[in-house]
């Protein structure tokens, strides 16, 4: 077992067995539990969704060669971009299969970013704060804040971990963990590759797994209350830990949830990625607790060889998305809610699939045949969980590198906390809540209302919804 920078766990499959699956904590004295909050105004968000898929699409997409394409003398043929409804422009060639549920998603072309280094903007994607290395241990992620908030909607019967990041900890910034919430909040990390995590006890073992798990309660009972508790928040966490993995491996749907058929294989592509959202799918039809799913898409940073045919550059990776992209969006779509009838998994599960900012505009760099980091301009997708459907949003100018059309009201790039802000609305929270008794003594702000160099006044992007 290793641990990265930000004191995430980095679990093979033996491991998670062994050890469980609730991220861990470190570094703050005593419980913390969050019970002064306050709302900052008067809101009413949307409360569209129950759960999220944020399809984290690690080191920037370049947004001229995907969503918001662009030809030149550059472009190679086979890309064979076309025009769509909304003046949309996709690299067909690439994109077999996006255009066909355009009438299921909405295309953004509006997106910017504050910062173009990737672990301050990864960090900054999968928090919705700038980074702040004073707070960077406190503050949680986006997803842990999401289940903090549902953890009263918990059923007795939800096993499994609220949040699930899959293939997200080795970007620059690691996985973000829960910060000053509690373990139970945080991301279990699994490594999705050529197949899912074995989380299921093998056949003969489950009467010695019991037993030395009570032994283990017997154990550790005294370091979790009293004084032990009190100095050290990390014996209540790794409890939280051990507990969530005793629930999953205990669970008998955790076989079929934690399965990729040869099927799914063949239809969502095989790659990292596409298991990640057939596991995803199968997570949110089991309706066995998970409300937040993280599934990172990584390998965009191409400042070399982008069009480079037979690597993992930019034509390979567009395709691997539009096969899993397109799969996960129909399955969704096909499987009816079990809480609303007459609505489907899509329409009650919020997709956010987008990166920590876009690539520089016009001809590729002459030495090295790629694109550098650019802030101004990226684009991603978003469908379910209220979200219009067959909908265009922003408008670039001829060479894609500015917005001239930002397709909101407040008449400006969308950033990174407004994304925060709308998900929250979906999911009925309050974006504008603060958390005032934190281990700093600074208060937490859910979203924050000004930007690292002025105030911007960040809030919900409504023309986004239905």
């Amino acid at each position: 077992m290793k641990h990265d920078e930000r004191n995430i766990l980095s679990l093979t499959r033996r491991e998670l067995l062994r050890v469980g699956g609730v991220s861990l904590v470190g570094g703050f004295l005593g419980t913390f539990r969050p019970f002064n909050v306050r709302a900052q105004e008067q809101v009413k968000p949307m409360g569209t969704a129950r759960q999220v898929i944020f399809i984290n699409l690690e080191g920037g997409m370049s947004q001229v060669d995907s969503l918001d394409a662009r030809e030149g003398k550059w472009t190679p043929n086979y890309f064979d971009i076309r025009s769509f409804a909304g003046d949309l422009k996709l690299p067909a060639g690439l994109f077999k299969n996006l255009p066909g549920v355009l009438d299921k998603i909405t295309v953004v072309r509006s997106l910017a970013a504050w910062d173009a280094v990737h672990g301050r903007a990864q960090y900054y994607i999968q928090t919705g704060h700038p980074l702040n290395l004073a707070l960077a241990k406190e503050v949680p992620s986006i997803g842990a804040v999401i289940c903090h908030e549902m953890a009263k909607e918990r059923k007795p019967s939800d096993s499994l971990p609220a949040y699930i990041a899959m293939n997200s900890a080795g970007n620059q910034a690691g996985l973000i963990n829960q910060g000053f919430l509690s373990a139970e909040f945080g991301p279990m990390s699994l490594a999705v590759s050529d197949g899912p995590p074995n989380l299921a006890p093998q056949k003969g073992m489950e009467e010695t797994f019991r037993r030395r798990y009570e032994r283990l309660q017997q154990i550790d009972q005294t370091l979790r209350g009293g004084k032990s508790a009190e100095l050290d928040r990390s014996f209540a966490d790794y409890h939280e830990y051990y507990r969530g993995a005793w629930a999953i491996m205990n669970d008998p749907r955790v076989p079929e949830v934690f399965k990729i058929t040869d099927e799914d294989k063949k239809r969502y592509g095989g790659s990292p990625i596409g298991n990640s959202l057939v596991l995803a799918r199968n997570l949110f039809q089991a309706d066995a607790g998970t409300r937040f799913i993280l599934a990172s898409h990584g390998g965009w940073d191409h400042h070399g060889n982008i069009y480079k045919e037979d690597t993992r550059n930019h034509p390979a990776l567009i395709r691997e998305l539009d096969v899993a992209y397109t799969s996960l969006i129909n399955d969704l779509a096909s499987i009816p809610s079990k809480h609303s009838p007459g609505k489907t998994l899509l329409d009650e599960t919020l997709v956010v699939c987008m990166g920590e900012f876009g690539r520089t505009p016009g001809q590729p760099s002459e030495t090295r045949q790629g694109r550098e980091h650019y802030v101004h301009v990226h684009s991603g997708m978003f469908a379910g969980g209220g979200m219009k459907k067959g909908a265009v949003l922003g408008k670039t100018d001829e060479h894609g590198g500015k917005v001239v059309d930002a397709g909101w009201e407040a008449k400006r790039p969308i950033y990174m906390e407004d994304i925060a802000c709308t998900i929250y609305s979906a999911l009925g929270i309050d974006w504008t809540k603060t958390v005032e008794n934190t281990p700093s003594g600074r208060s937490f702000h859910y979203v924050e209302p000004a930007s690292g160099t002025k105030y911007v006044g960040f809030k919900p992007v409504q023309e986004f919804f239905a």
